[in-house]
């Protein structure tokens, strides 16, 4: 009723909060219900004129009409954008982009680590996290436990219950078993009592004081985190900060995250394993690495060299040389490795003491066995006096105060001296009872217990401890549920529990349709369960005239798979029918005389089992063709002879060519391939008989077995050097009945003209042979006369041109004396000609020169004038600038020291 008078000013709604939307609904809708009272109490007492009154309210109506309905609207689109799978509060894709980040890089320890990781993302993304022990989901505000072997995650409340059955179970099992003797009469005690339970999962054991109490975070920093929409489910937000694996003095750095940590991914300068190599930088997850140094320390043995790959140095392997050596006592040798060289044989030593009375029960050992065991100073049972005895005495009690702590731990034994334990602690003292309620003075050795009962409910939730003298740890309910389970058959033998019970542990048996096989199935899931397999004959009879045997089946009896077996009557052939059997086939036909009421209705199906009839014979019998080529293998129905399609191919009279015609019949039945039948067609087709190799001349004579006759054809062609005609017969020519070396000397003979060659030798002289072909021959017998020449071309001399050829040294001239002075007169007449013209050319230069300088002498003059004048000028303006240079100069310093 104060909201009433309040001015609410309109916010804009929150897309991230549908609390927010909400809210704001609700307020909108308050103040549309305030407008409407303030307009019916308005009505009455209207101190406007009416007109303007009700016109004023139902513009702000509509105004706030409008207003209204976009606030819902947008309501209505963030809840529908923001609002999760799950009955909680949340935003799916949010969290699908956290885990995303989170465990995009995340690759663990190994494949098991990555595979769990992936595990628990793919459940935490798609909601789809299931408690193994209810079998029901894990929702984002479940308080959840979650194991630390297997990362599974459990309900809270679920895995409390099931600890505690675990450990209930175990104990009441114990309390059942009894000692008992065996065969050899020994008593076998009872087992002793382990009491632990199992993760549902992964079975890893954890004790009693491990059953979880509280709701925590991933890293158990927090209790019962609060369910936040950007974070994932049931973590704290905060770093994880524990510990690495395996431990390296870092811890995980990444928010509050399920499952294993990643490996760790500091930096580090770290040295190999053998700290022979420089450091490295790597991951502090990798920090042990090898190098392919080998190791140079002595092995065990302290002979050998390591000679392995980088390692620890102090974890060097054992010496693995061998040879013989004997045991520490001497008596066997025996061939082992070099790092073990101390070995014992086993056998006892059995010496006797120095005493003569004892002897040494050592195994296998060195050296001397010593003085006797039993003659070192010994002391009396209390440990406070000692003496030295023969081994032979015993030395009894001292006979004063034992003064040995008790079992309790706190008084002494106040005994004498006495052999073997102590006595129980009777000492007075003030206990208090478990419950703390009672406080009393009784025996050190004895346990108070009060009579007051506890008054807490049990884990159950419904039935009081009432155990006397309760410690507050109150033990689970041992009362039995007794609720019916959900196959409606059994009721829940369990301790009292919470939530829904286990599923029924009864058995049910389900039957095959001959009951001769039988299956057990969990109660409750008779009607869900397919029948069994049975491997039992089946009883009922054959449809067909076969036995058809098969195994036991819940439907229609399959079809018999056997050969039919029974005469052909269908082809009236002598085989027996091979198709499969068809005595009682399952056929589907449409009813002919349905009658449709509409489109949408279709004929009704008839399934009948029918008797068919016998399938055509497709027994495979030997058919011959009609033009005797071929022998097939045809189906028995369909063995009529039959052209085969091929040529008929019988040789014909012309004994060159085949009958071209298609397979046909023949005149007379059984006629050989190699004769003409009268039906085959008569060759008229030319001679086909290849010409010999050159001739391109027909044969003339229709077609006819070989030899054709001679081709008689006359040829024309130049012989060899091409100057004369030459005419031949084609049969001669191109002879096939002569050799080919007579016939290539026939045919060179044949187009020789008989005259002299017109060809030159490489030498250049005529060959001097008859017309032949090719090269000509005997080149290097070339004897015409040639001149040879001194090197200076002053001595001349004719030889043959094989001489030549040859370069023979005795036909080479040489210049003699009188080459050599009329080589010198003509280098003395080159001389003076050279320097003539040079005297010539000298004597022109001269007189050009000459008349170039007359013709420029007066231009020169003058130009030497004027330069004399510039000259002058410019010394002229040097002089001026210099002075006024050394003017300004001067003034400078002077104004410069005044000014100092």
């Amino acid at each position: 009723m104060s909201n009433r008078n309040r001015n609410y000013s309109q916010k804009p709604a929150n897309p991230w909060n549908r609390n927010n939307t909400g809210t704001q609904v609700s307020q909108s809708n308050t103040t549309s219900s305030n407008v409407e009272r303030k307009k019916q109490n308005n009505k009455p007492a209207s101190v406007a004129p009416a007109d303007n009154l009700a016109s004023s309210l139902k513009q702000s109506e509509q105004r706030f009409k409008q207003a209204h309905q976009k606030n819902v609207e947008s309501a209505r689109k963030y809840t529908q954008q923001y609002e999760s799978s799950d009955e909680e509060d949340g935003s799916e894709s949010a969290s699908q982009e956290i885990l995303g980040n989170i465990l995009k890089n995340y690759n663990g320890l190994g494949g098991d680590v990555g595979k769990t990781s992936e595990y628990l993302q793919h459940l935490l993304e798609s909601r789809s996290a299931v408690c193994l022990i209810c079998i029901g989901t894990v929702k984002r505000a479940d308080a959840i436990w979650s194991c630390g072997s297997c990362y599974t995650f459990f309900h809270l409340m679920c895995i409390q219950r099931w600890a505690n059955d675990s450990i209930s179970l175990k104990r009441i099992s114990h309390e059942q078993q009894e000692g008992y003797y065996n065969n050899r009469g020994e008593y076998v005690p009872k087992p002793v009592l382990s009491v632990h339970w199992d993760c549902p999962k992964c079975r890893k054991e954890y004790e009693p004081v491990d059953i979880p109490r509280h709701y925590e975070c991933f890293c158990k920093k927090e209790l019962t985190p609060q369910n936040h929409l950007w974070l994932i489910p049931h973590s704290c937000g905060e770093t994880c900060r524990k510990p690495l694996v395996p431990e390296c003095g870092h811890s995980c750095v990444l928010l509050c995250h399920p499952g294993p940590c990643p490996p760790c991914p500091q930096i580090i300068n770290v040295s190999c394993l053998c700290k022979q190599s420089g450091q490295k930088t790597i991951r502090c997850s990798q920090r042990s690495w090898t190098c392919l140094k080998k190791c140079k320390r002595k092995r065990n043995c302290g002979i050998h060299e390591c000679e392995g790959v980088c390692h620890d140095p102090e974890n060097c392997p054992p010496c693995k040389s061998r040879s013989k050596k004997p045991c520490l006592c001497g008596n066997k040798t025996k061939e082992v490795d070099c790092s073990d060289s101390a070995w014992q044989c086993g056998k006892v030593c059995g010496r006797s003491y120095p005493c003569g009375l004892h002897s040494c029960e050592q195994q296998c050992h060195a050296g001397d066995c010593g003085a006797c065991p039993l003659g070192l100073p010994r002391t009396c049972p209390c440990g406070k006096t000692s003496s030295v005895a023969a081994c032979s005495e015993d030395i009894g009690t001292c006979g004063d105060t034992c003064q040995k702590y008790l079992e309790c731990g706190e008084h002494l034994c106040s005994e004498r001296c006495h052999p073997g334990k102590c006595g129980q602690c009777l000492e007075l003292v003030k206990k208090t009872c478990r419950c703390g309620f009672t406080t009393k003075v009784i025996a050190c050795h004895k346990q108070l217990s009060c009579e007051n009962k506890c008054k807490n409910l049990r884990s159950c939730g419904k039935h009081r401890c009432n155990r006397k003298c309760c410690n507050s740890q109150c033990p689970p309910c041992d009362k039995v549920c007794g609720k019916t389970l959900a196959c409606g058959k059994h009721k829940c033998s369990s301790m009292c529990h919470h939530g829904p019970c286990y599923p029924c542990n009864q058995k049910a048996t389900v039957k095959c349709r001959c009951a001769g096989t039988l299956v057990e199935v969990p109660c409750g899931r008779e009607k869900k369960i397919s029948t069994p397999k049975c491997k039992l004959p089946c009883r009922i009879p054959s449809k067909c005239h076969h036995l058809n045997p098969h195994n036991c089946h819940q439907d229609d009896c399959p079809s018999c798979q056997q050969v039919c077996g029974l005469p052909n009557d269908t082809t009236k052939c002598e085989h027996p029918c091979w198709a499969k059997c068809h005595d009682a086939v399952r056929v589907v036909t449409k009813d002919k005389n349905f009658v449709p009421a509409g489109p949408w209705d279709a004929p009704t199906e008839i399934v009948e089992i029918k008797q068919l009839p016998h399938p055509e014979c497709e027994v495979k019998v030997p058919v011959t063709c009609i033009g005797q080529h071929e022998t097939a293998q045809w189906p028995c129905y369909n063995s009529k002879p039959a052209s085969c399609g091929r040529e008929c191919g019988r040789q014909l009279k012309c004994g060159v060519h085949k009958c071209p015609l298609p397979c046909h019949s023949l005149k007379r039945v059984g006629a050989s391939m190699l004769e003409e039948d009268p039906r085959c067609q008569s060759c008229s087709a030319d001679c086909a008989v290849p010409r010999p190799a050159g001739c391109t001349h027909p044969c003339k004579r229709p077609c006819h077995p070989p030899p054709c006759n001679p081709c008689q054809a006359p040829t024309k062609t130049t012989c060899h050097c091409g100057l004369t005609q030459m005419f031949y017969k084609c049969c001669e020519y191109y002879a096939d009945d002569i050799a080919h070396a007579d016939l290539l000397v026939a045919r060179e003979q044949m187009l020789s003209c008989g005259q002299k060659c017109i060809k030159n030798f490489p030498c250049g002289h005529r060959c001097n042979s008859i017309c032949h072909s090719g090269d000509c021959p005997n080149s290097e017998l070339c004897n015409k006369k040639v001149k040879v020449t001194c090197p200076c071309r002053h001595r001349r001399m004719e030889v043959s041109c094989g001489s030549v050829r040859a370069q023979s040294q005795t036909h080479k001239l040489e210049c003699d004396a009188s080459c050599q002075e009329l080589q010198a007169a003509r280098a003395l007449q080159l001389n003076e000609k050279e320097m003539a013209q040079k005297q010539a050319e000298e004597a022109e230069n001269r007189r050009a020169l000459e008349e170039y300088e007359k013709k420029f002498s007066d231009r020169r003059k003058h130009r030497e004038r004027k330069k004399v004048q510039q000259e002058e000028i410019k010394e002229t303006n040097w002089v001026l600038y210099g002075g006024i240079s050394a003017g300004v100069v001067l003034v400078a310093l002077v104004v410069y020291f005044l000014l100092q």
